[in-house]
C-alpha cells in the first residue's frame, strides 16, 4: 500500500485560548440515540363495573438493566369509556443497539386512591421499542395474566410512536460581513475577520460552538457556509439567545474584537441585517453589519425516519468452522453444544438476533459457514449455506439460525484457513442487487463470528473497500482468546481502510468487537457492535441524497373488525380472492389468540355463510379488477355469481379446462354450480362441452 498523506499543518487558529471545547467535525450527532413520544388508545373493553362502563387508566413500565421493571408513568382516567385515547404522552430515550423492553398494564381505575391494590386489572401489553418503531399504530391484543385475550378476545391497545422533531433539527447559516471597520494600522491596511458563534448555558455563561475561517485583508468577508444543530445552538429553544462574535486575527498579539450581537433563532431570517456593537462603549456605536446571506432551519431525517418508513434491514451471518475452534465434542471448543450453557458462537448469535431481529420483515435470514470440510464433497468450502440448500440459504428467524447451526455439524469437519474474501463477495453480490433509492431502500448487515486471524487479509481489504460503495454494514465478532490486534486494521475508527493500491474506502462499514471484552457483561457486545449502525445507513443515505420513504399511515382496520374479531357470522360473501399464502405479522399475531387458527373456514375453503377471520374481511368482497372475471378460481369455492364482459384475466382462472368461451356481455349473472352439473348452463357458455373444474366438485376440505 502507498504512505498516507502527510498531515496538514496546523492553522494559526490553533493557539487561540478560547479554542471551541469540540472541533467542528465531532459536533455531527453520530449517536444511535434519539427521543421517541408514545401515545396510547384502548379498543373494545368491556365493562368491568356492575352499572356503567370501565374506567381505563394505563400504567407504562420500562425494563432497566439491574433494576427490572421501574414505572414511566400513568395516563389520566378516563370515565365510563371502552374506546379511549389517552393524552398523556410518554418520552422514552431509544437506542438501535439495545433491547428495550416495555409493559403497558390497563386498569379500571374505580378508587381514588394512586395504589393498584383495589383496581381491577384487565389486561398487558409487553413489546419493545423497536417493534412500536416498526409497527407504529398495529392494533396490540391486550393480554390476560392467563394468557388469553383480555375482554373476550376483543380487547386491543394502539401504540403510535413518533421522533421528537426537535432532536434532529438543523440551523444552515451563509454569512457576510459587511462594512466592517479597519483595525491594523496603516494607509492601506485593512482587518482580518472570523466569526464565532456561542451558546448560552443555565448558569448565563458563553461556550463557543462554531468558529469560521479567517479572510485575509478584507472589510466585507463572506464566510464558507456552515451548519449546527438546533440542539447545540439553544437546546432546541429558539428563544434563547445566541452570540454572534467577530474577531481580527492578529499573528502577534491578542486578537481585537470587531463587535458582537445576540439574537435568538426565532429573530433570524434570510436577507436579516444586524449591526456589530462593542458592550465595553459607553457610546453605543455599529461597528459594521453582519448579513444572513442564506439561513434555514430545517428538519435533518434521522435514522429513526428511515426504519419507520419502511426500509429493510436484511440480517446475515457468517461462521468460522475451522480447526482452531476446537473438537465440538469436547468441553473445550469454542463449538461444544452439550453443556448447561449455549456455545460462544451460539450465544453471540442470539444476543445479536434479539436487537436486529424486529427489523427484518421477512424473519429470512441467510447463514453461512466458512473453513469447513464438507462430507458431501470432501473439499473445504468457504462460503457454504448452513441449511446447505444453495438455492434457498434463508433460515426463519432465530430459531431457524439455532438449527441450522446445530445440524450443520453433521455434514462438515472443522478445516480451514480463514478466509472471508468469498464470504464478503457473496454478501456484495447480494447487497448490491438490493434497492436503495426513494422509492424501495434495503440495506444489508453482515455479522461474521470468527476465532482467529483472517490468512487473506489482503483479498478482504480489497473486498471491503469496494463494498464501501453498497448499501451494507460488517460487524466481526472476535470469539475466544485469540489475538485479534491485526483485526483492528479492518475497523476504521482510527483511519479509513484502505486497499492493497492504496485506494481509501469511501466510508467505515466494518466494526470489530472482541467478545472475551463483556464476557462479564450481558448488554456489551450488541452495544458496541451495533451501536455504528445508525450513523453508517445515514452516511450512505446523505451521500446519495436518498431521503426517507413516503409511506401512508398504515391500515390496521381488518385487526379491528369487532365482527370479525368476536367470531360473528358475516353472511354469504360475493366473490373473493384468495387469502394471501404468506402469513403476515399480524395474521400471525390474530392466530395466536384462536385456538385453531381461524373462527371458521379460510377464504379457500369458504362455504356459504361461512365465519372469515380478522385478517380476511379484506378479501370478502370483489375488488373492482375481478369485474372482468368469467369465473371465480378454481380452488376458491365461492358460490359462482359470474360477471359480464370477461378480460384476458379469464383464462389464468380457468386452469382446470381445456377451452374457454367468452361471456355474452348481456350476461348480468350466473346461476350457482351444483354437484354432478357438467358445463352446460354453467355461466351461460362460460365452459363449452367441458365439465367444469373438479374443484368446483370437491366437497371443501375440513379447516386447518
Amino acid at each position: 500500500p502507498t504512505p498516507a498523506p502527510p498531515l496538514p499543518k496546523p492553522s494559526p487558529l490553533a493557539s487561540l485560548r478560547w479554542r471551541p471545547a469540540r472541533s467542528p467535525s465531532t459536533m455531527v450527532d453520530t449517536k444511535s440515540k434519539s427521543e421517541l413520544e408514545l401515545r396510547v388508545g384502548l379498543r373494545n373493553l368491556r365493562s368491568k363495573d356492575l352499572f356503567s362502563k370501565s374506567d381505563p387508566c394505563i400504567i407504562v413500565y420500562q425494563k432497566r438493566r439491574k433494576m427490572g421493571w421501574t414505572e414511566v408513568g400513568r395516563t389520566e382516567v378516563i370515565m365510563n369509556k371502552h374506546n379511549p385515547d389517552f393524552k398523556k404522552r410518554f418520552r422514552m430515550e431509544y437506542h438501535f443497539e439495545q433491547l428495550q423492553e416495555v409493559k403497558f398494564e390497563v386498569w379500571d381505575w374505580d378508587r381514588n386512591t394512586k395504589s393498584t391494590v383495589g383496581q381491577d386489572y384487565i389486561g398487558c401489553v409487553t413489546t419493545t421499542l423497536a417493534n412500536l418503531v416498526v409497527d407504529s399504530g398495529m392494533p396490540r391484543p391486550v393480554m390476560k395474566r392467563t394468557g388469553r385475550v383480555a375482554c373476550k378476545g376483543r380487547a386491543r391497545m394502539i401504540i403510535h410512536s413518533e421522533e421528537l422533531s426537535e432532536s434532529s433539527e438543523k440551523c444552515f447559516f451563509r454569512l457576510s460581513g459587511l462594512k466592517l471597520p479597519k483595525m491594523d494600522f496603516g494607509l492601506f491596511s485593512k482587518s482580518d475577520p472570523y466569526l464565532q458563534v456561542y451558546r448560552q448555558s443555565g448558569g448565563g455563561e458563553w461556550t463557543l460552538v462554531h468558529q469560521t475561517e479567517v479572510i485575509k485583508k478584507t472589510l466585507e468577508p463572506r464566510w464558507k457556509p456552515f451548519t449546527l444543530s438546533a440542539r447545540d445552538l439553544c437546546n432546541g429553544d429558539d428563544r434563547r439567545p445566541i452570540l454572534f462574535r467577530v474577531w481580527d486575527y492578529d499573528s502577534v498579539g491578542s486578537h481585537d474584537l470587531i463587535g458582537e450581537f445576540e439574537r435568538s433563532l426565532s429573530e433570524l431570517r434570510q436577507g436579516a441585517q444586524f449591526g456589530l456593537k462593542r458592550p465595553k462603549k459607553k457610546k453605543q456605536k455599529t461597528y459594521g453589519q453582519i448579513e444572513f446571506s442564506e439561513y434555514k432551519k430545517y428538519r435533518e431525517a434521522m435514522f429513526l425516519d428511515y426504519v419507520h418508513n419502511g426500509m429493510e434491514i436484511n440480517l446475515m451471518y457468517a461462521i468460522d468452522f475451522t480447526g482452531s475452534n476446537g473438537d465440538p465434542s469436547r468441553p473445550g471448543s469454542l463449538h461444544y453444544r452439550f453443556g448447561n450453557q449455549p456455545s460462544p458462537y451460539a450465544d453471540a448469535m442470539q444476543r445479536i438476533s434479539t436487537i436486529l431481529a424486529p427489523y427484518d420483515h421477512d424473519q429470512l435470514i441467510p447463514v453461512y459457514g466458512f473453513g469447513a470440510r464438507l462430507k458431501r464433497t470432501n473439499a473445504v468450502s468457504h462460503c457454504f449455506p448452513l441449511n446447505f440448500n444453495y438455492d434457498k440459504p434463508e433460515v426463519k428467524g432465530l430459531p431457524g439460525i439455532m438449527s441450522a447451526y446445530n445440524r450443520a455439524f453433521d455434514n462438515l469437519l472443522l478445516s480451514g484457513p480463514t478466509y472471508f474474501s468469498e464470504v464478503l463477495q457473496y454478501a456484495a453480490a447480494v447487497a448490491s442487487g438490493h434497492v436503495f433509492n426513494n422509492e424501495a431502500q434495503a440495506y444489508t448487515i453482515l455479522v461474521i463470528l470468527t476465532d482467529g486471524v483472517i490468512d487473506d487479509m489482503r483479498q478482504t481489504c480489497d473486498t471491503l473497500v469496494q463494498m464501501s460503495n453498497l448499501p451494507i454494514s460488517v460487524i466481526v465478532v472476535g470469539i475466544g482468546k485469540a489475538n485479534f490486534d491485526k483485526m483492528e486494521t479492518l475497523d476504521g475508527d482510527g483511519k479509513m481502510l484502505r486497499d492493497s493500491r492504496g485506494n481509501p474506502a469511501k466510508r467505515d462499514i466494518v466494526q470489530f468487537v472482541p467478545m472475551r471484552n463483556f464476557h462479564n457483561n450481558t448488554f456489551g457486545l450488541t452495544d458496541e457492535t451495533l451501536r455504528e449502525i445508525p450513523t453508517q445507513v445515514l452516511q450512505y443515505a446523505k451521500e446519495r441524497k436518498v431521503a426517507p420513504l413516503v409511506r401512508a399511515e398504515r391500515d390496521w382496520s381488518a385487526l379491528m373488525d369487532e365482527k370479525a374479531i368476536s367470531g360473528a357470522v358475516i353472511g354469504q360473501p360475493t366473490y373473493g380472492q384468495q387469502a394471501p399464502p404468506v402469513m403476515h405479522m399480524q395474521q400471525q399475531q390474530y392466530q395466536k389468540t384462536q385456538p385453531s387458527g381461524y373462527t371458521g373456514l379460510p377464504p379457500s375453503q369458504v362455504q356459504p355463510g361461512y365465519i372469515p377471520a380478522a385478517q380476511n374481511v379484506a378479501y370478502a368482497t370483489a375488488p373492482p379488477q375481478n369485474l372482468g372475471y368469467a369465473a371465480a378460481p378454481p380452488n376458491a369455492g365461492y358460490p359462482n355469481v359470474g360477471y359480464p364482459s370477461p378480460g384476458p384475466q379469464q383464462i389464468r382462472y380457468a386452469q382446470n379446462v381445456q377451452q374457454v368461451q367468452p361471456i355474452p356481455t348481456t350476461v348480468q349473472s350466473v346461476q350457482p354450480l351444483r354437484q354432478g352439473q357438467n358445463g352446460q348452463g354453467y355461466g351461460q357458455g362460460a365452459y363449452t362441452s367441458q365439465q367444469a373444474p373438479p374443484a368446483y366438485f370437491q366437497p371443501p376440505p375440513p379447516p386447518s
